[in-house]
């Protein structure tokens, strides 16, 4: 398979001891065939805990969002339809492009880190409403 950026061979390696993904050497973007990504997201060996604790950039990575949409659009390594840019999630400030035929997602250089960011975050943000929430409650059956 070809890397829809540059042309060069994906090589296969294995992330996070669970999902193969194919990895461009030349680029480093990853190509996430249906599913990965989920599998990704449910995965967490690699510790974001740093990232957890620094400020969100939203100027900063709006920025660079803006960048990456001027990017020339790429194809799917799979069946060569143009790659649908959307950001993921509507919130994470991360464009992926999308095959529209559903065969996966190209994510490039540093992407699936953010994504991992961002789904650790909102990990932690849905820990600390359902505390919140759960305090709230318990104050109130006390009264």
């Amino acid at each position: 398979m070809k890397c829809p950026v540059d042309s060069y061979e994906l090589i296969k390696i294995n992330y996070e001891d669970s999902v193969e993904i194919e990895y461009c050497k030349s680029c480093h973007g990853v190509w996430l065939d249906k599913g990965e990504l989920e599998q990704i997201q449910d995965v967490k060996i690699n510790d974001y805990k740093d990232e957890l604790n620094k400020l969100t950039d939203y100027a900063g990575n709006a920025f660079s969002m803006s960048h990456a949409a001027s990017n020339p659009s790429v194809n799917c390594p799979v069946c060569s339809t143009e790659l649908e840019r959307t950001e993921y999630g509507y919130c994470s400030q991360v464009l992926i492009d999308s095959c529209v035929q559903g065969h996966g997602v190209w994510l490039d250089k540093d992407e699936l880190m953010a994504l991992e960011i961002f789904y650790e975050k909102s990990r932690f943000e849905a820990q600390e409403i359902k505390k919140g929430f759960l305090a709230g409650l318990l104050d109130f059956f006390k009264k």
